[in-house]
């Protein structure tokens, strides 16, 4: 089924018929991006056996999502412009114009008469049409909205937008109003006088950006999220007085970009602010340093920056506790952002946030490393240590907690082994089935009785450090074939 096709009332030919009375009637009370989309699909209509003529391809076509159609065809639904046939897939039958002026069930004139003369009389900057009185109606019955108070809303956006303001704004504005039981004279005027209390900050906000007129009920909406956000008035205004000291022309939604960054960033004092501005160089040099060590690039490097170098530095980390572990990082082929920054949580685990805290762990590191090259050159292996000798060693002292002397007295067993580190492997494991923890419990389940003094005086060089468990976990975590 095709998506959009004419009723069988309309004839088509092979031009886009565009009846007059949609310009005059519907077209200048319409957003926008209704209007493009009724318009796309007349002339799809021409083209109705058309693989083309799909929702999916309107979207693709118009550069819009495929909820923007929908919502527009139902825009022109309740006009009556078109019917809506299925929603699975999604078709839609255009209607004759004149259809949809003579739709409307008949409402009683001397109902609204008074309205009527009010609405007209707000908007001097053009005549209301019969449609748009209709649709005043309509919203009014269907929501119960009292007549002083849509007189109200109307007077409220004209005030905003000029005596020429659009239905479709005003609609929009009393539904949303609606949806919070607005609906009478005195809840719009408590709303209003809501609006007026927010009326002195915004209007030195306007003021801080050199714009001089009353806010509108987006800029309202805005300002309400930004006090939703945690950002106090004066906080607000100071931002706004500070983006117009860079930029010529600036908006709510340029300040709403930029409160939103903050707020990401935990920003939300003027101090921290300021903090961040002043600092804003050296950050982007660090965040450019730490990309160079890591071996990434970033042409855009502001993100980094808001993303990585404010919460590595509101953790404590300075720049050069920064440079350092990116540096071990690279090392470590850890070589990016993400990887570093697990890196790093790891670091503030163990209570690692300074140079010294570092330098001690990695202390520990070649310590532990110094341990399993010991072994290997009693062992009489002569190469570079790998991970498996990390398991190893890690294995005996953090799983099976094996003292030095009885990791020492499995050396003196395994020297002459042809691999000798696996024979060492399996007689700790022995050991460890059997909890055998002291030296001379090794020698009566070996059964052997006296050690060999060269092979005692070759391990007296072997010197432990003592480490919790935690300490022993999170340093073979960490160790990789890396040079520090």
């Amino acid at each position: 089924m095709n998506f959009c096709s004419y009723s069988s009332q309309l004839i088509v030919d092979n031009k886009t018929p565009i009846d007059n009375l949609f310009i005059t009637s519907f077209m200048p009370y319409a957003p926008s991006d209704c209007v493009k989309i009724y318009l796309y699909g007349l002339f799809a209509c021409n083209d109705a056996n058309s693989s083309h003529n799909t929702i999916e391809e309107f979207a693709k076509a118009l550069n819009m999502s495929v909820q923007d159609i929908e919502s527009s065809f139902l825009y022109w639904q309740e006009q009556g412009l078109v019917q809506i046939i299925d929603t699975i897939p999604f078709e839609v039958r255009y209607l004759p114009i004149k259809n949809a002026l003579i739709k409307h069930p008949k409402i009683s004139e001397q109902k609204y008469s008074s309205f009527n003369i009010s609405a007209q009389e707000i908007l001097t900057g053009r005549m209301i049409t019969p449609n748009e009185y209709y649709e005043y109606y309509a919203t009014m019955e269907s929501l119960h909205i009292e007549q002083s108070a849509l007189l109200m809303i109307i007077k409220y956006c004209a005030n905003l937008k000029g005596d020429n303001v659009g239905y479709p704004y005003i609609l929009t504005v009393a539904k949303n109003w609606a949806k919070e039981g607005i609906t009478s004279a005195q809840s719009v005027n408590e709303k209003l006088i809501g609006f007026e209390k927010q009326n002195e900050n915004l209007n030195l906000i306007l003021k801080a950006m050199s714009i001089k007129r009353n806010a509108d009920i987006d800029e309202r909406d805005l300002y309400e999220k930004w006090m939703q956000m945690g950002f106090l008035n004066n906080v607000i205004i100071y931002v706004a007085k500070s983006i117009k000291k860079l930029k010529k022309s600036v908006n709510f939604k340029y300040l709403d970009k930029i409160l939103e960054k903050y707020y990401t960033m935990n920003l939300f004092s003027i101090q921290e602010i300021d903090a961040y501005e002043n600092n804003k160089a050296s950050l982007f040099n660090l965040a450019k340093s730490v990309c160079k060590n890591l071996g990434v690039f970033y042409e855009d490097i502001e993100p980094v920056v808001e993303n990585y170098i404010i919460t590595w530095t509101n953790m404590g980390y300075d720049e050069e506790i920064l440079l350092k572990i990116s540096n071990y990082c690279f090392k470590s082929s850890i070589r990016t952002l993400e990887n570093m920054d697990k890196q790093i949580l790891k670091f503030y685990k163990l209570g690692i946030t300074n140079l010294k805290s570092l330098d001690e762990y990695f202390d520990d590191i070649l310590h532990f490393e110094e341990q399993i090259k010991q072994i290997l050159e009693k062992l009489g292996l002569s190469r570079n240590i790998n991970n498996i000798d990390r398991e190893y060693y890690k294995n005996w002292t953090n799983n099976w907690n094996m003292s030095a002397e009885l990791i020492n007295y499995a050396i003196t067993l395994s020297i002459s082994k042809p691999q000798p580190l696996q024979y060492m492997n399996k007689v700790l494991s022995k050991w460890h089935e059997n909890n055998i923890k002291t030296v001379d419990e090794a020698k009566k389940c070996t059964g052997l009785t006296k050690e060999t003094k060269t092979i005692t005086s070759n391990c007296n060089n072997y010197q432990t450090r003592d480490y919790t468990s935690e300490q022993i976990n999170s340093l073979f975590t960490n160790l990789e074939e890396i040079e520090i």
